[in-house]
């Protein structure tokens, strides 16, 4: 089953050109699954009782036009065919005339929260309608190589603002995050500001309003950006960004 929503950009997602943020994006995406998920009874309130909860832990976007405030707009979301453990799951954005304005693949696991183990999704989830279709070339999500070389260019103190309804940094944060690292993305595209063309991003382990030694690792390999987000407990987030 394909869920649709339709929509009009809000200046609370976008730049100061009023551009959708890539940040602003994942908001978007993730917000369609989790309306299609209570639909279906597993969503946030849904699974809240038995203590589990829906976690991301992988997503490439694609972008080809940012929308800006203000457009109508429509989001498609669509679950794929599980392994019985990991719930893929793609995403468009379209604008009104039909065209694809940026597009999805991830990868989702309902973790039990008590014992923080990945729960079979079988047992929990009956309804779902699984799509064959595939919104971009990312069929699968593989896990990121990281270069060598990367060395630490920013220290994070975790605001409160940051956590969602899992206590934790949410996935659209440690985005916001990487993008203000970058200078490029930081001026006004009347000085020529490059556009993110491709950001994949692997998310490995949580970040907790608590943690306090959060840094943001760099390189630029092959004329991509490579990023990697460590806190205490080790490795964070791992990406890897294409602009131009």
């Amino acid at each position: 089953m394909i869920y649709t929503e339709d929509f009009t950009l809000s200046t609370l997602l976008c730049d100061e050109d009023d551009v959708l943020t890539l940040w602003g994006l994942a908001r978007l995406f993730q917000d369609v699954a989790g309306d299609q998920s209570d639909m279906f009874g597993v969503g946030f309130e849904g699974l809240k009782p038995m203590n589990k909860a829906w976690v991301l832990t992988h997503v490439y976007y694609n972008i080809l036009q940012m929308p800006t405030a203000g457009e109508r707009l429509t989001l498609k979301t669509w679950a794929k065919h599980d392994n019985g453990l990991i719930a893929p799951r793609d995403y468009q954005l379209v604008d009104s005339d039909g065209n694809i304005c940026a597009a999805s693949a991830s990868n989702w696991v309902i973790l039990d929260m008590d014992k923080r183990r990945v729960c079979r999704l079988g047992d929990i989830i009956e309804k779902y309608e699984k799509e064959d279709c595939h919104a971009t070339d990312h069929i699968k999500l593989e896990k990121i190589r990281m270069p060598e070389g990367m060395e630490v260019i920013k220290h994070i103190d975790v605001p409160y603002s940051s956590l969602d309804h899992t206590r934790h940094v949410n996935n659209a944060e440690y985005i916001k995050w990487i993008c203000d690292c970058v200078p490029e993305l930081c001026q006004p595209r009347s000085n020529g500001r490059p556009e993110i063309k491709d950001f994949e991003i692997n998310y490995l382990k949580e970040t907790k309003y608590s943690d306090r030694n959060v840094d943001v690792l760099y390189t630029d390999n092959n004329g991509k950006k490579y990023f990697q987000l460590t806190n205490a407990g080790g490795i964070s987030v791992n990406a890897v960004m294409r602009i131009g």
